[in-house]
């Protein structure tokens, strides 16, 4: 009798489980290094391990895979026939019916073109015959941008020399992936020009269907998937170097008699403030920005320097995703539009700059999850006519924006 009660118990425990966890039906293709199969038939590949390591953290559901080529995939999904795919890029077909998470892998893609494309859009080339790799992203991406002629090939060797060859005036790669390629064989690179296009995000599409049954799975899973995701791509030297020059344009607003004024007022104004005083403050700047506003947020948005900053950001066309000033405490006391705290002093950025005789720092790419937009900041030190620190000018960068080169 105990061991038909203990057995019992048992079938209860195992069927409470399985009623728990959620399968999630998902399809995907072979696109190596991303997702491949072994020899006895297992997926395997870079964004099988991150999606292995984002279904570790959700112990309620599990996945099983079944693999077909990309427009069957995405059709299945459509039909209801399955609940999602991965590795994809975002496009506007799949978004009708269903959402991309956060990325699970991260691509940096540039233009090489045998053609002048310093003016030019990318809808230029739109009839033009484009070299691609036969079943890539860059593929699934141009389709979706309306794209229709393409030179296909089947090796990054073949990619390449097709391009230095010039079989087509364009071709679209990651720069990784180029850079590696080139190096094998000698090539004439005098005449090309490289536009950056983007660092592309790779995800998880999940439908819409899916998402109603299990409303909290897509921010669980996108927490996760920030924490099991690999680095993000790093600064090219040219890249580090445009940087540069928008860190030189900041840098001229060093010594404006409107900046060091305010700052002067402000640093006079918080001279005997103590370390309560700040922690009150930066306390009172958060309980108002939840609130929408309220007397010390009003005070700094509303003022001159506050309404410079925001002409300052509305001239970048989008290059600058927000910029304020700190005075020598760290606190606001001007921005472009209201940032999450009053008091800046503890962050990397203004400790960097204390005490450092240095005309600008500008911080490690960083993606910004809010906005799905990768950011660097680059900081200017204001200082008085004796070299005194008054304050700090910061800027937030959308990379992609400074870096685009196409119109």
């Amino acid at each position: 009798m105990r061991i038909a009660t203990a057995f019992l118990l048992a079938v209860m425990i195992n069927s409470a489980l399985a009623q728990t966890t959620t399968t999630m039906r998902l399809g995907t293709n072979i696109m190596p290094p991303y997702t491949d199969i072994t020899d006895d038939r297992q997926l395997m590949g870079e964004a099988t391990a991150t999606l292995n390591c984002v279904f570790d953290a959700l112990p309620d559901y599990r996945y099983e895979t079944s693999i077909a080529p990309w427009p069957r995939v995405v059709r299945l999904a459509d039909q209801g026939n399955i609940d999602g795919w991965f590795l994809y890029v975002k496009n506007a077909s799949s978004d009708r019916f269903a959402e991309l998470s956060e990325p699970l892998q991260l691509e940096t893609w540039y233009w090489y073109s045998h053609q002048p494309i310093g003016n030019a859009r990318l809808e230029d080339f739109r009839d033009q015959s484009i070299l691609v790799l036969s079943g890539t992203y860059q593929k699934l991406w141009l389709e979706a941008r309306g794209f229709k002629q393409f030179l296909t090939v089947q090796s990054n060797d073949s990619l390449v020399r097709a391009f230095l060859a010039r079989r087509a005036d364009h071709l679209l790669i990651s720069d990784s992936v180029f850079d590696e390629t080139l190096s094998n064989f000698n090539g004439d690179l005098a005449n090309i020009e490289r536009r950056f296009v983007g660092y592309i995000q790779l995800g998880l599409y999940v439908t819409d269907s899916f998402m109603v049954d299990n409303p909290d799975f897509m921010q669980r899973f996108n927490e996760a998937a920030h924490a099991c995701r690999s680095t993000n791509p790093l600064l090219t030297e040219n890249d580090r170097q445009q940087l540069v020059q928008l860190a030189e344009q900041l840098a001229q607003w060093q010594t404006s008699d409107w900046m060091v004024q305010a700052l002067l007022r402000q640093n006079q104004a918080h001279q005997w403030l103590t370390t309560d005083d700040i922690e009150r403050l930066d306390q009172q700047w958060r309980d108002e920005l939840r609130q929408g506003g309220g007397e010390l947020m009003d005070a700094v948005m509303e003022s001159e320097l506050s309404i410079r900053l925001a002409y300052m950001q509305s001239q970048q066309d989008g290059v600058f995703s927000e910029v304020f000033v700190t005075d020598r405490l760290g606190l606001n006391a001007g921005a472009s539009e209201p940032t999450s705290d009053y008091y800046q002093g503890d962050e990397a950025i203004f400790q960097q700059l204390t005490g450092r005789n240095t005309r600008y720092h500008i911080d490690e790419l960083e993606y910004d999850e809010s906005s799905r937009t990768f950011q660097v900041k680059i900081s200017v030190p204001i200082r008085a006519a004796n070299g005194r620190l008054l304050g700090i000018l910061v800027a937030g960068v959308d990379v992609e924006q400074a870096l685009r080169g196409f119109k």
